[in-house]
């Protein structure tokens, strides 16, 4: 049996990160989740959960998912880190700060879980649902 995932989600939209909640349930049943409204928030959640995964909106108060990546990755975090925004100019910023992958909003389901199975690839039922 695979180890449980950890999954943080960071969106300042309640609705969006309502529909990542869904889909991580459906797809990684034994994921433990946890989710922020903003790059400040999630620091203090990866500082508690050491996230196997986090997948963060780009425009934020507080903390956007830029800095959150920078940080992150100066602290010598090493977790995938997939980026959401509708704003597809930023994709060669965010990516330089070490972003594991740009994904644009609206998301595209198929385009997330394809993904998800490739940077969670040890759990079962997932590959399963993805076939």
């Amino acid at each position: 049996m695979p180890p449980a995932r950890h999954v943080l989600l960071v969106d300042d939209h309640a609705e969006v990160r309502a529909v990542l909640v869904r889909l991580f349930t459906r797809l990684y049943s034994a994921a433990t989740l946890g989710a922020a409204s903003n790059g400040a928030e999630a620091l203090s959640l990866v500082a508690q959960h050491q996230p196997d995964l986090i997948i963060t909106d780009y425009h934020m108060p507080i903390m956007s998912g830029l800095e959150l990546v920078h940080t992150l990755r100066a602290q010598g975090m090493t977790m995938p880190i997939v980026v959401l925004s509708s704003d597809e100019s930023i994709v060669e910023a965010i990516l330089a700060a070490g972003a594991t992958v740009f994904l644009p909003k609206p998301i595209r389901i198929r385009a997330l879980r394809n993904l998800l199975c490739t940077l969670l690839p040890s759990d079962a039922e997932t590959q399963a649902v993805g076939e």
